[in-house]
C-alpha cells in the first residue's frame, strides 16, 4: 500500500513540476553528533524530525549536507551536548502521513522535534481544515510526550520556480492559510515557531534550489539550517538538566 501511494505520489507531481525529480532517495543521517569541545559528564539529547520531503532533505547528496545532520552538529556543537539524531520524515508525506511517523518514535527519549509540513497537502484537492485539525492533534501529542516542538510554517510553494504557474498559484494561497493554522496551533500549545523558506529561495533558485527548482540544493539547506538553528538552541534551554552519569563503583 504505502509503495502504491508513493508512485502515485510521484506520478501526481509531474503534473505540478516542470522538471521532477529523478532519483528520490535521500542519505540517511541518523546518528550521533558529538561537540567540537564536549563538556564533562553530559547526556545526549535527542533531535527528531518529522514532516516531508523537506525535513527529510530530499536534494542533498551525502548525509553532512541534510537539515536534520546540519542542525544536530550545530545544536552539537553549541549546546556541547551530543545529539541523537532521527529523522523520521518521508518523501511525499501530508499532515496525516506525519501522525504514521509518531509511533517509530515512541520509544525516543523526548528532546527536540522539528515538524515541517503542508507542502503536500495545499497541493492536493483536500480541505486545509482538515489538515489543520490533524496537525494540532499532532502538536498537542508531542508535547504532552515531553517535546519541545519546534514548527516550521508550511512552506509556499508559490516560491519554487520549478513547479507549474497553477500549482504556484494554488499553492501560494493555500500555503499562507495552512501556515496560519500551523501558527496559532504552536502559540496554542506553546511551541516553537522556526522561519520557514521565504521568496529568497524564488529570487536566488540557482544557489539555493536543486535540479527540479523545488527541493532546496545543499546550500540551500544549509541556510535553512543556520536559520533554524537559533531557535533550537533557545527550545534546548526548555530541556530538563541531564544528570550526571553515575560513578563507577
Amino acid at each position: 500500500m504505502r509503495r502504491l501511494a508513493l508512485r502515485f505520489a510521484r506520478l501526481y507531481f509531474h503534473l505540478l513540476a516542470h522538471r521532477p525529480p529523478r532519483d528520490w532517495t535521500v542519505p540517511v543521517a541518523d546518528g550521533r553528533y558529538r561537540p567540537a569541545e564536549p563538556a564533562p559528564d553530559e547526556r545526549p539529547l535527542t533531535l527528531l524530525l518529522l514532516g516531508d520531503s523537506l525535513a527529510r532533505s530530499l536534494g542533498a547528496l551525502r548525509p553532512e549536507q541534510t537539515l536534520g545532520a546540519r542542525l544536530a552538529q550545530g545544536l552539537a556543537d553549541r549546546t556541547r551536548r551530543p545529539v541523537d539524531l532521527r529523522v523520521r520524515a518521508r518523501v511525499g508525506a501530508t499532515t496525516g502521513a506525519v501522525g504514521r511517523q509518531l509511533p517509530r518514535s515512541a520509544r525516543l527519549v523526548p528532546g527536540i522535534a522539528v515538524v515541517i509540513v503542508g507542502g503536500n497537502d495545499v497541493l492536493l484537492p483536500t480541505p486545509l481544515g482538515r489538515a489543520g485539525r490533524r496537525f494540532a492533534h499532532l502538536a498537542r501529542t508531542l508535547r504532552e510526550a515531553g517535546w519541545q516542538l519546534v514548527v516550521v510554517p508550511c512552506p509556499n510553494p508559490g516560491y519554487g520556480p520549478g513547479f507549474r504557474p497553477h500549482a504556484r498559484w494554488i499553492g501560494h494561497h493555500r500555503s499562507r492559510r495552512l501556515a496560519r493554522l500551523q501558527t496559532r496551533t504552536a502559540d496554542r500549545v506553546g511551541a516553537h515557531l522556526a522561519p520557514t523558506s521565504g521568496p529568497e529561495f524564488r529570487d536566488r533558485a540557482a544557489q539555493l534550489l536543486g535540479p527540479d527548482g523545488i527541493h532546496p540544493s545543499p546550500y540551500g539547506y544549509a541556510t535553512h539550517a543556520a536559520r533554524m538553528l537559533p531557535t533550537l538552541l533557545a527550545a534546548a534551554t526548555h530541556l530538563p538538566t541531564p544528570a550526571p552519569e553515575p560513578a563507577p563503583h
